[in-house]
């Protein structure tokens, strides 16, 4: 039990901290690489993420079983034992009496004897709750999401929202791309099995496998012989058909996910220029542990930036991340109609000084990890309508984009177009 509270303290500490400054879990911890072995962090991060995921949810539920107080009313600490123990008991594996027990014990402590019977009464006595009859408003509380998202995604995909919300629920898988330089599909995968890490093959790429486990504490992965990346950046980067030798500029590039993929295409042979405005030091640890010498790292704001002509660009612009929403917990209460409309901007600003760098024939994958139309294909349409020297090239498969939307195919949205300059 004692392990327990630690575990389910350090997520109450965290939800604390991000009510009060915004810092999650991963941040109020400085990113400190921590054990897999650590049952605690796991125990918090499962907690701390599940709960903001559910949030609104939680809040609904919370707000129907509360008589005599709102959710104002509450201390914070109180507020969020309540919302972690609701989360513990609905979606957890942990058994109802050890949630209960843990977070009435949290309350005494971070209370007293009154809100720890408070809280008592409330964890033992959950009951059904009623949803709201309206659609959006159901899909918006059922799932936790806010009103404006929900609409968005009726809008855009239909009956077919509601997946999206769900799958995007669910604990996310991790998906790595193997180093073809150092190692084969079939070897990694032994490898992992021999660390405890049980995998299989993505079935629409190639270059993929899906594993639970926590592969970034492995020997394999301090060797280089992967990268976390999801399968729909990795088809999305195998779109731009780098050959050996090339030149090759890949705008807002950190982490490195799709130089570093483009360089072992390369077979690491010919130039990276990976520009990034932010920090770059994650893109040179990623290629200095991949072993890859042609990725070139380059600090600059990547609408200023400006090269002698190149054959190919990868473009993967700022986006709403809509199609990561799974593995960020908080970001769906992160981003607001305000937050598109500048991000909408900032693409179109993107899209038309990246242009400027190719070749006539030259090609440039436009790419992100939103699921909104008017972040994908909307962009990329207006692009070629103020641009009539581009034009978008067909796929293999005669489609025009990638684009992947979680539930349908792959956990992880993204989309990914492939646009020409005409000779």
């Amino acid at each position: 039990m004692e392990g327990e509270i630690e575990g389910r303290e350090l997520a109450l500490k965290s939800l604390i901290t991000y009510e009060k400054s915004g810092l999650t879990l991963k941040e109020s911890l400085g990113g400190e690489k921590l054990s897999s072995a650590n049952k605690d962090i796991q125990k918090a991060y499962d907690y701390f993420y599940g709960t903001l995921r559910y949030l609104k949810k939680l809040d609904y539920i919370l707000t129907k079983h509360l008589r005599k107080y709102t959710l104002s009313d509450l201390p914070i600490p109180i507020r969020n034992i309540l919302r972690l123990g609701i989360y513990g008991i609905q979606y957890s594996n942990d058994p109802d009496y050890a949630v209960v027990d843990s977070y009435v014990t949290l309350a005494r402590k971070y209370g007293h004897n009154g809100t720890a019977s408070l809280v008592n009464g409330l964890l033992r006595n959950l009951h059904p709750v009623e949803y709201p009859k309206d659609r959006i408003k159901y899909l918006s509380i059922f799932y936790s999401y806010p009103e404006w998202l929900v609409k968005k995604l009726l809008d855009a995909y239909g009956e077919g929202c509601e997946k999206i919300l769900k799958v995007s629920n669910e604990p996310p898988r991790i998906s790595i791309r193997v180093n073809r330089l150092k190692i084969s599909i079939s070897e990694l995968q032994e490898l992992l099995k021999k660390e405890g890490i049980e995998t299989k093959k993505s079935e629409i790429s190639d270059s993929n496998i899906l594993t639970g486990g926590n592969v970034i504490y492995t020997n394999a992965f301090e060797d280089g012989l992967f990268q976390v990346q999801s399968v729909t950046q990795t088809l999305i980067t195998k779109m731009l058909s780098p050959e050996r030798g090339e030149v090759i500029l890949d705008l807002c590039s950190s982490p490195g996910g799709k130089s570093t993929g483009i360089a072992e295409i390369m077979d690491d042979e010919g130039m990276i220029l990976s520009v990034d405005i932010k920090n770059l030091n994650k893109v040179i640890s990623n290629c200095r542990r991949l072993g890859l010498g042609s990725v070139h790292p380059i600090k600059a704001d990547a609408r200023e930036f400006y090269v002698s002509m190149v054959d190919r660009i990868m473009l993967d612009v700022p986006c709403s991340g809509t199609g990561v929403m799974g593995q960020r917990g908080d970001l769906r209460w992160n981003i607001t109609h305000k937050s598109i409309e500048s991000l909408k901007r900032l693409q179109q600003e993107l899209l038309n000084s990246a242009s400027k760098n190719l070749n006539p024939g030259g090609i440039l994958v436009y790419a992100t990890c939103s699921i909104l139309p008017e972040e994908n294909e909307e962009q990329v349409y207006r692009f070629l309508k103020e641009n009539p020297n581009f034009e978008l090239e067909p796929l293999d498969s005669d489609e025009f984009f990638i684009s992947k939307v979680p539930g349908l195919g792959t956990q992880n949205g993204g989309f990914g177009a492939k646009i020409r300059r005409k000779n």
